[in-house]
């Protein structure tokens, strides 16, 4: 794509004026980038400054892995033709959608947003659309790094997902995004709100901001319509000050007939849906991915057959373990207070006569005012606390485990051990066959990250061996 069309069409979605030299016009841009490791030849390398790092900084190294073009709040002392804007991220979410060519246009979307829930909703709006025979995709926590990725990626994605005839697209979008403008000016078919809960302080700095984040989806922008979870006060203030049309969504609207390690039933408008995927609080994102369809035109025969029929998804409430000689293992990647508390209430339910367990550490390098809520919330539902450790990243692992430590009321019952997997082996070896262990915190991910450095590491895998290990 020549440089001159993608500055004439961001001069027109920014209502500016963005001159050119007349050097650069017939300047080729092959693709997009934002991380000079990454840079390829002919790439459009953005300049993005962070919160620790100016892309400024990188832009030699950049042009030395063959940028044509720099987009730049500041001129360098480089050769290479450069682009003058007001603010690189916004200039690289309207970019991006431009290079690709608009490709969420091209398909029916929906965006999920809310502390927890996501990745559920969004994972069982996928299987709805997939049995009314739509080509559908999900984007999210499970496909990628980041739970929604940067702009210049999304636009990749999406369009790949169109080329590869994709249809219909399902996918999270993070508070994170949408205060970074990720998701530029994508028009959903839908938004959905899930909940919110005390989560990502050390970014947003306090709740209202973290709320207004959130509300920045439910927008004429960037919505066409909304289903909104009012379970909450947050959800019930974003019903009643947005402006684009929207449906509410409680579980009052649900009959619940049973629950089990195994599945949950439940009566929704008159149809009895049986969800492989147990917890109460999938229940809940059952409802919001059914409504989502039905707001979406899909007919119900095909809502009730993708809910029976969906998978368990890895890591949210994945029961590891049903041998009968050994206590039930689930793992979920439940990190906040909030989503603790329902994880572990739905253990409770489903226990019988057992004891609930629960394994859990606090991430580094993140918010530090939840930790003592993870500590209080743990010791209120659960029988048996064993507290350890997470992702500390950069983090002392002790230091953390430290600031968790003031939320629990009786702290001589609770089990320390900083090595995570000792401490769920140690979990499993003292627990009953009747029991659930929740080990919460990592769910699905396959590493943890200390002092930069990752280790190898899967919850799931240390179940296994130690649920083995009883055995012999």
């Amino acid at each position: 794509m020549r440089l001159e069309e993608i500055v004439d069409a961001l001069e027109i979605a920014q209502n500016t004026t963005i001159p050119l030299d007349e050097s650069q016009n017939g300047v080729l841009v092959n693709g997009l980038s934002y991380d000079s490791r990454n840079t390829k030849i002919g790439d459009l390398f953005f300049c993005v400054s962070g919160n620790t790092q100016d892309g400024h900084d990188f832009a030699s190294h950049a042009v030395e892995n063959g940028a044509s073009v720099l987009v730049v709040e500041r001129n360098l002392e480089l050769q290479t033709p450069q682009v003058k804007v007001r603010d690189v991220r916004s200039a690289m979410a309207e970019i991006s959608e431009i290079f690709f060519n608009f490709p969420s246009k091209e398909l029916v979307t929906a965006g999920i947003t809310g502390t927890n829930g996501k990745t559920t909703t969004v994972n069982l709006l996928a299987d709805i659309a997939a049995s009314a025979d739509q080509n559908s995709a999900t984007i999210g926590t499970l496909t990628g790094t980041r739970t929604t990725p940067e702009a210049p990626d999304l636009q990749r994605q999406i369009r790949e997902l169109v080329d590869a005839g994709k249809s219909f697209l399902s996918m999270e979008v993070s508070s994170h995004a949408l205060s970074q403008r990720r998701i530029s000016n994508i028009k959903y078919d839908v938004a959905v709100f899930t909940n919110l809960s005390l989560d990502h302080l050390d970014f947003h700095g306090d709740m209202e901001t973290y709320f207004q984040a959130k509300a920045l989806l439910f927008t004429p922008a960037h919505a066409k319509y909304a289903v909104i979870n009012v379970d909450s006060p947050y959800g019930q203030r974003l019903a009643e000050g947005i402006e684009i049309p929207h449906r509410t969504i409680s579980m009052d609207e649900i009959e619940i007939l049973h629950e089990s390690i195994r599945a949950s039933v439940f009566i929704w408008e008159g149809e009895k849906i049986e969800l492989q995927i147990p917890g109460t609080f999938n229940m809940e994102n059952a409802l919001a991915a059914a409504v989502t369809a039905q707001v979406l035109g899909f007919e119900k025969s095909s809502i009730v057959k993708g809910l029976s029929e969906a998978q368990a998804i890895p890591g949210r409430f994945e029961v590891v373990n049903l041998d009968e000689n050994g206590p039930t293992v689930i793992v979920d990647y439940s990190h906040t207070p909030e989503g603790l508390r329902k994880v572990l209430e739905s253990a409770k339910s489903i226990s019988a006569s057992g004891e609930v367990h629960v394994v859990f550490g606090c991430g580094g390098d993140r918010d530090k005012s939840k930790r003592p809520q993870m500590a209080e919330v743990s010791e209120g539902i659960a029988s048996f606390v064993y507290l350890t450790s997470d992702n500390p990243r950069s983090e002392d692992q002790l230091s953390i485990i430290d600031d968790v430590i003031p939320g629990f009321t009786d702290f001589s019952d609770v089990y320390v051990e900083p090595d995570r997997r000792k401490a769920i082996l140690h979990a499993i070896q003292t627990s009953e066959k009747k029991d659930v262990i929740v080990v919460a915190g990592k769910g699905d991910e396959v590493s943890q990250e200390i002092s930069g450095e990752f280790f190898p590491l899967d919850d799931r895998e240390i179940v296994l061996e130690g649920l083995e290990a009883r055995l012999k």
